[in-house]
């Protein structure tokens, strides 16, 4: 949707897709970042995390591992063919140095460690939207 702006010369909400522990804060996100600056969509599986990506929607993806119904970098992969520039957070319970490797090479915008905490997913939503934010201006000029 963010992308979009840039066509539309207006901005969207943030099109967040949640899955895992992340979807838990779904409302939260919407009280507190609220519906003119997010748009969250909880979703419950890899097939519906792909839909999203494919139809344009995500801005953002934040995924976590526990509720990949295939591993979580696969699916990272999956998204990358579809996106390339897609941010992505994956959720991760222990990476280890080989995981955080990976995940670096497949272009993830960062990993968190579970639990996660509200803080560090609105954290993660500031540096998002800044992110794109950046990307517009620059796009646009």
């Amino acid at each position: 949707m963010v992308a979009q702006a840039i066509q539309d010369n207006h901005m969207n909400p943030l099109g967040l897709v949640v899955n895992g522990e992340a979807g838990e804060y779904a409302e939260a996100l919407a009280q507190i970042v609220g519906p003119r600056w997010i748009e969250t969509y909880r979703v419950s599986s890899d097939g519906e995390v792909i839909g999203l990506v494919q139809s344009g929607l995500a801005d953002a993806v934040v995924l976590d591992e526990a509720v990949a119904e295939i591993d979580v970098m696969s699916l990272l992969r999956m998204i990358r063919r579809l996106n390339e520039s897609l941010l992505v957070v994956l959720l991760a319970r222990n990476p280890d140095s080989r995981r955080l490797e990976e995940a670096l090479s497949l272009a993830a915008f960062s990993v968190v460690v579970k639990p996660l905490r509200l803080e560090e997913l609105l954290v993660q939503i500031h540096r998002m939207m800044v992110r794109l934010n950046t990307n517009i201006r620059r796009d646009r000029f």
